[in-house]
């Protein structure tokens, strides 16, 4: 089990478990399966671009290498800023007291590209941070599942069917100028979307 989301709020601390929430979850899934003339499940499969090698499942993974062809462990690769620099791992905020600040606007929430839901269950909740999220206030938060060169910022609500962490990161609305053709349309856009209303 994950450590838990601890938020402090006015000296008080407040513990949540979470739960990713995922479209499969909320509304289930189906899966097509090929199968050959005789109702076997067919296998993925794929020729090399000389037509010499079959490959299949497991027999390729993804590899780090330098300029001179020499494989890199993923344990030495880092990050770097736009200037070259090295940037320091940020460890995981879970388990340790992140403090809220707000309340914020609703309206704040909707500059965030939101990358992760997470349902949270109260493990021990302060009595005034309740009574504030019931009232619809939103408050924000710094979050890192896992080590990473990037915190995210995530928002606390309460909605009718509990509480929600919701994760991302902050991004800068696009305005066009008067008269303006419209943006191109985003080619990875999926069928990923989560029915807020659910929420």
């Amino acid at each position: 089990m994950a450590k838990p989301i601890v938020l402090s709020h006015m000296g008080a601390e407040s513990s949540f478990q979470l739960s990713k929430l995922e479209r499969q979850k909320l509304y289930g899934a189906r899966r097509r399966i090929p199968v050959d003339a005789s109702g076997e499940p067919c296998t993925r499969a794929a020729l090399t671009d000389d037509g010499l090698v079959l490959i299949t499942a497991g027999m390729t993974s993804q590899g780090w290498f330098d300029p001179d062809g020499r494989q890199v462990e993923s344990r030495d690769i880092g990050a770097c800023d736009d200037d070259g620099n090295a940037l320091d791992l940020v460890p995981s905020t879970l388990g340790e007291a992140q403090p809220l600040e707000g309340p914020v606007p609703a309206t704040e929430v909707l500059d965030l590209a939101i990358a992760s839901i997470y349902l949270l269950e109260p493990d021990n909740l302060d009595d005034q941070l309740a009574q504030a999220l019931q009232a619809g206030e939103v408050w924000r938060f710094r979050f890192n599942y896992r080590p990473d060169y990037r915190a995210e910022t995530a928002y606390l609500l309460a909605g009718v069917q509990g509480f929600f962490a919701l994760v991302g990161v902050p991004t800068a609305p696009r305005f066009l100028e008067p008269n303006a053709p419209p943006p191109p349309d985003d080619d990875d856009e999926g069928d990923d979307e989560l029915d807020f209303e659910m929420l």
